[in-house]
């Protein structure tokens, strides 16, 4: 008999863990407006919500452990599906470098990397300064960093999410296309 709950609680632990990691995943696919991801995702989400979720609720009060996998897998879903977030690196940033000495030099890196940065100039605390934005896919972002810090390690930096842009170039493919692409041919715009 034990052997069976917990078989049914590892089962239930799992499934939330992975209606969690899909709800994360799904909610940031909405973002960037994929339609289709989200309406893929959010179909598993709910199925394995479902069964989960009625698998405790019917046997609940007569083996509260199921309630705790529950639990467990709730909170566990939650970091697993941060992790899965950071490793996906959807989405787009604005980042933002300021130099003071060495922004042609920056510049002239950033574009032999292949990515666009465009450059204006500024005036800093202690004087002049060059701004730079480059527009660049999330998961690229720490390599113009690396590169643009190469160029000069006492520069400044920001970034932001960017909620879309006419185009971003990127040495890299797309790993959007590369998850969304078998998705788009099952599922139809709507």
């Amino acid at each position: 008999m034990f052997d069976n709950v917990l078989f049914l609680g590892i089962v239930v632990f799992l499934a939330e863990v992975t209606v969690l990691t899909l709800g994360t995943v799904r909610t940031m696919v909405t973002v960037l407006g994929e339609s289709r991801a989200a309406f893929c995702l959010g179909c598993v989400e709910m199925t394995l919500w479902i069964f989960g979720t009625s698998a405790v609720m019917l046997k609940v009060g007569d083996e509260p452990f199921l309630g705790v996998c529950y639990a467990l897998g709730f909170a566990c879903g939650n970091v697993v599906g941060i992790m899965a977030e950071k490793k996906l690196a959807l989405g787009n940033v604005v980042l933002r470098i300021i130099s003071a000495w060495r922004g042609q030099e920056i510049a002239q890196a950033i574009r032999n990397a292949g990515f666009g940065i465009t450059t204006v100039a500024g005036e800093g605390s202690v004087g002049p300064v060059t701004v730079q934005f480059v527009v660049c896919k999330r998961k690229d972002m720490k390599q113009v960093l690396s590169v643009a810090q190469a160029a000069d390690p006492d520069l400044f930096y920001t970034f932001e999410t960017a909620g879309g842009a006419s185009e971003v170039y990127s040495p890299s493919g797309s790993r959007v296309s590369k998850i969304i692409g078998p998705i788009r041919r099952l599922v139809p715009q709507w």
